[in-house]
């Protein structure tokens, strides 16, 4: 029963971790994908605001993959996917007359600007841990959840549906509440900048505190979200025309997320050999079977008479009949590279199963059992009891 269960929470956890590189992948890729259609269509200084999310995903996919529990990468995650989505909002320019639907998508720019803020303090706050510490902390980020609460509720009734489309009239908004709306968002404004002060006063006083590996672990965090707040204040109120106004927040944005992956890298913050192994191999496993899915497409309309669907279908069955055995075999190979302590650890265990068979006195046994648990577990000291 026990075995059973642990099972089962492995699988569980596995499928976390595939969720999580499945969204970074797909968040990096729509965010690379924007910066050149933006620049296209807008220009240098748009996909600029794009370029801010693109590490946050990759450094999140394999954060969270590696540590399912932990809230920093799935904290990065987050900030990726809201700032991605905050910029394709911005990039929708329906025609108009609008529907309500396309009304709520371009009104949601700005709203979701200010929540991947939100996102990169609350990250700030919980890193290396993961978790909040007891206390101020904790008040502090209800305080800004309701700040940016209310600011939402408020970007409802305005007049326009978003600063940067000025032309999009807004179909909730009421001119008798023009005054009031404004009044309350300016407060909000104020209040989320009051709350980025006190992440960052929190922070220096952190990396005061720190000693050792721990310092280590955070100073490269605590540097770039120093630069982070400074840097979101002068892309938003520097003139129209510098175009590389938000450079500095393009920077400061990855180095962050950079920041946290050296952390992991560098000083040992996560065992990051089995994420690497499992991404490695699964570049692999998409590589092969995107290989043959296509030369099976290809050879069944180049040479039999198979045309349409029905080689597509074909092919994709004969992809899906690859991949488990494809998966192991890759998973294996990429693991004698990244992930040596466990590929040693099962070849030790597999070599004393083979010898077990063969001894046939117990002295010889127990040689070969102890030799066996000092290399794979590397114990101070092993003994072994017989009844």
């Amino acid at each position: 029963m026990v075995a059973s269960a642990t099972e089962t929470a492995g699988k569980g956890w596995s499928r976390l971790s595939s969720l999580a590189v499945g969204i970074g992948t797909i968040t990096f890729c729509a965010g690379v994908a924007l910066v050149v259609l933006i620049d296209r269509a807008f220009g240098v200084q748009d996909s600029l605001w794009v370029a801010i999310w693109v590490c946050s995903p990759v450094v999140g996919a394999l954060t969270a993959g590696l540590r399912p529990r932990s809230a920093v990468g799935w904290l990065l995650l987050a900030l990726g996917v809201v700032g991605v989505g905050s910029q394709y909002a911005y990039a929708y320019t329906p025609a108009r007359p609008i529907t309500d639907l396309q009304a709520l998508v371009v009104a949601l720019d700005n709203p979701l600007l200010l929540l991947a803020i939100l996102v990169a303090a609350l990250l700030i706050f919980v890193f290396p841990s993961g978790t909040l510490a007891p206390g101020w902390r904790r008040y502090l980020v209800v305080v800004g959840g309701a700040n940016y609460a209310i600011v939402f509720a408020a970007s409802l009734f305005t007049p326009t549906l978003s600063s940067d489309a000025p032309y999009y009239h807004n179909p909730l908004s009421v001119n008798a509440l023009n005054q009031p709306v404004n009044i309350v968002a300016h407060v909000g404004i104020i209040t989320m900048v009051g709350v980025l002060l006190v992440v960052s006063w929190d922070t220096g006083r952190r990396l005061l505190r720190a000693r050792g590996v721990a310092r280590q672990q955070f100073k490269w965090l605590a540097y770039a979200s120093f630069l982070l707040f400074p840097s979101i204040l002068f892309a938003i109120v520097a003139p129209a025309q510098w175009w590389w106004s938000p450079l500095p927040l393009v920077v400061t944005a990855n180095a962050l997320a950079a920041s946290i992956g050296l952390s992991i890298v560098r000083y040992r913050l996560y065992d990051i050999d089995r994420v690497v192994s499992r991404t490695v191999a699964y570049l692999i496993i998409v590589g092969l079977l995107g290989g043959v899915y296509a030369g099976s497409v290809l050879l069944m309309t180049s040479v039999l008479p198979l045309r349409g669907s029905v080689s597509v279908v074909i092919a994709v069955l004969i992809a899906v009949a690859l991949f488990a055995p494809v998966r192991s075999r890759a998973r294996a190979a990429v693991d004698r590279r990244f992930n040596r302590s466990r590929y040693n650890a099962q070849a030790v265990v597999d070599a004393f199963a083979g010898r077990v068979v063969e001894q046939i006195t117990l002295e010889a046994i127990t040689i070969d059992l102890l030799d066996a648990v000092d290399q794979t577990v590397q114990p101070s000291h092993v003994s072994l009891w017989l009844r």
